[in-house]
């Protein structure tokens, strides 16, 4: 699974451009009007409830997988705050391959903690991905994760995860930057016990 780089929060500030609130490693913007995607299978159509069923697992996958979230700065410095991840998801399409389902998505999740009165930012990404789900006893499972490749590859690579209607989707939402604000702090907020004006402090 190709990653890409993420970075303690303290450290990407002094290099990337990040809201005041933010703690997210910002992707890089894609020239152009029109970037078509590459993938050739066949967008399907999914009923309200099997598209729920999809991002719940999308979801929680982000939030829990311990081989993708290794690594995380607060869970390496400051362990004791228990931090966790927090995601939210847009879908751009779902396609079938065989047996099972690749889900196009942007990504955009956060590592948080509490500490004292405050919530605190650790790692934080946005990124395009493709997520390889089966069916297995009637629930959805992530059996792979795709996301697009670091520097010059990342134009071309990101079209390969989506059909040439969802590429220009996606990369416009990666591109467009979030409200944390309005959608994870939120909650965390509720998740840490915290007031909803709790403010968020970069660690």
């Amino acid at each position: 699974m190709t990653r890409l780089s993420r970075r303690p929060l303290a450290w990407a500030i002094l290099v990337l451009v990040v809201a005041v609130a933010g703690g997210v490693v910002l992707i890089p913007r894609l020239s152009g009007p029109d970037l078509p995607g590459t993938a050739s299978e066949q967008v399907i159509s999914v009923d309200s409830s099997t598209r729920t069923a999809l991002m719940a697992t999308a979801d929680h996958f982000l939030e829990t997988d311990s081989v993708r979230n290794e690594g995380n700065y607060l869970a390496a410095a400051q362990s004791a705050l228990h931090p966790r991840m927090f995601c939210e998801e847009d879908l751009i399409e779902v396609r079938r391959k065989d047996a099972r389902l690749l889900v196009g998505l942007v990504a955009r999740c956060e590592e948080l903690a509490r500490s004292g009165d405050k919530l605190v930012s650790g790692t934080g990404y946005g990124v395009p991905l493709l997520l390889t789900m089966e069916s297995v006893n009637g629930r959805f499972a992530v059996r792979h994760v795709d996301e697009p490749a670091d520097g010059a590859e990342y134009a071309s690579s990101t079209r390969a995860l989506f059909s040439p209607e969802g590429a220009p989707r996606a990369i416009e939402l990666a591109g467009a930057g979030w409200d944390m604000e309005n959608s994870i702090y939120p909650e965390a907020r509720r998740t840490f016990g915290l007031p909803p004006d709790a403010r968020v402090v970069l660690s």
